[in-house]
């Protein structure tokens, strides 16, 4: 009898281990680490590192059998990030060839492909009253007194007739990764004039047919700012851009409900798993190059995690849940929010009125008690607040459903929650390593992220098996 009682014991003690260690603090530490490594040089869409810790999440629904869904699992889409120079890219002056980040640099503020001008230079001031039939099809110079300020006024003088402008750069000549930086409309490509800056050697050059330097000049467009003055001289450029595309991609995988006819219902579990990259920069202290890495330990490699340990729970219990759970990794949210705004294409093929709820894993990491845990979202449904203080009345950790903050759209539960979707948004808050190269493995709080999941999952427990869905609430 002792003996059976002593099976019976060592049975569920087991059972009881199983379920548990897919939150298992060791096994967290080894996965977040996997993805805050340096060698994934802070996961940026479509790059190396982004494509292991994409491989990974395949693998983990893989091993626990999850229907791996579009391309095995890979959910492919596209976007443009910033522009790359063309061969085209020419000016002269003078009957010479000018040197290219030198001399002058092509810019690009209209969503310009290819634009090329040979015409005379006119001088224009700064000001609101210009009488710009004085520049129609001309070069507009122009010389800013901020840097900020060359985008706008070269769009004006564009827009009110110039062929072309010229801007002198008082700083230094942009470089070639400048043009990654630039913003990019994926749906609204010009043709408009050229833009280029010029070195204030180049300027000065310019100036000398019209006997004038570029100190007098200055003096003089600030006394006059709407002055418009031809330099007796011509000036040709070609500017030519291309958008530079990125292929990135979600992971998706499915698990089926099992209930026949809830089954058709689906809650969505997701995290987005990409980062902001790396940069290369003098050091400060030694002087020499270095690589500066943004690893984002807790921004999102501790919601990509939660997320997969929550999948792997699921897939492995015995009894399924009556609706069918999503779960996907994002790519592409520190671009925009892009993963989850390609989400519903035509490889995943449901209507967004059969998706009943949302719960979001971003940064849930770096638990402060002061803080707590937010759960933001939650009243985008008439029972949602309700819900979550039923479910951790009992909760070791502080929790906090906010009504109204900023952090509410910051993150890719939001494309569906305008959806009419409901949505519960998990977060532990922003910090002082926040998109920085301090946000490594070693400050996530694993005990408190392991109690954050088991929140999470009592919650996921609730929406997919309760008998009525959440009632959405527009904020």
């Amino acid at each position: 009898m002792k003996k059976c009682i002593v099976f019976v014991l060592l049975l569920v003690a087991f059972k009881l281990s199983f379920s548990q260690q897919y939150f298992d603090t060791l096994q967290l530490r080894k996965s977040v680490a996997f993805m805050a490594d340096d060698d994934k040089m802070g996961r940026l869409p479509d790059s190396e590192g982004s494509n292991a810790v994409a491989k990974f999440i395949v693998d983990e629904f893989k091993q626990v059998g999850l229907k791996l869904l579009c391309d095995e699992g890979y959910q492919h889409f596209t976007y443009y990030k910033g522009w790359k120079m063309g061969d085209t890219n020419a000016a002269v002056f003078d009957g010479r060839q000018l040197q290219c980040f030198v001399d002058y640099a092509p810019a690009c503020y209209f969503n310009t492909l290819k634009a090329e001008l040979k015409a005379d230079v006119v001088v224009v001031g700064n000001g609101k009253n210009v009488d710009w039939t004085k520049c129609e099809g001309k070069w507009v110079m122009m010389i800013p007194d901020v840097d900020d300020r060359h985008p706008s006024l070269a769009r004006n003088a564009i827009r009110n007739g110039a062929g072309g402008v010229i801007i002198v750069d008082t700083a230094t000549m942009p470089q070639y990764d400048y043009y990654n930086a630039l913003g990019i409309s994926a749906n609204k490509v010009m043709t408009l004039g050229p833009v280029v800056k010029i070195s204030e050697a180049t300027a000065a050059r310019m100036l000398e047919k019209a006997n004038m330097n570029i100190n007098k000049l200055r003096v003089m467009v600030q006394i006059d700012k709407d002055i418009v003055l031809p330099l007796n001289t011509t000036f040709e450029a070609t500017t030519n851009f291309y958008r530079n595309v990125v292929n990135a991609k979600n992971v998706v995988a499915l698990l089926e409900g099992s209930d026949p006819t809830l089954k058709n219902e689906y809650i969505v579990i997701g995290a987005h798993y990409d980062h902001v990259g790396y940069v290369e920069k003098i050091s400060a202290k030694t002087g020499k190059l270095r690589t500066y890495i943004y690893n984002g330990a807790d921004d999102n490699a501790s919601g990509t995690v939660g997320m997969v340990e929550l999948a792997k729970k699921y897939a492995s219990q015995e009894v399924r849940p009556k609706r069918s759970l999503i779960f996907v990794a994002f790519d592409a949210e520190e671009e925009g929010l892009l993963g989850s705004d390609n989400f519903f294409d035509q490889c995943i093929a449901i209507d967004t009125s059969m998706v009943k709820a949302m719960v979001n894993l971003d940064m849930i990491g770096r638990y402060n008690p002061e803080k707590g845990l937010k759960i933001l979202g939650a009243n985008s449904s008439k029972e949602g607040v309700h819900l979550v203080k039923k479910l951790t009345k009992k909760a070791d950790i502080k929790v906090k459903c906010e009504q109204k903050t900023l952090l509410f759209s910051a993150s890719d539960h939001i494309n569906f929650y305008r959806y009419g979707i409901p949505v519960f948004f998990f977060n532990t808050d922003t910090h002082k390593d926040y998109h920085r190269v301090s946000d490594e493995v070693q400050k996530i709080d694993f005990k408190h992220m392991q109690q954050i999941l088991q929140i999470a999952d009592e919650l996921i427990n609730d929406l997919a098996n309760r008998k009525k869905n959440l009632r959405y609430v527009k904020l």
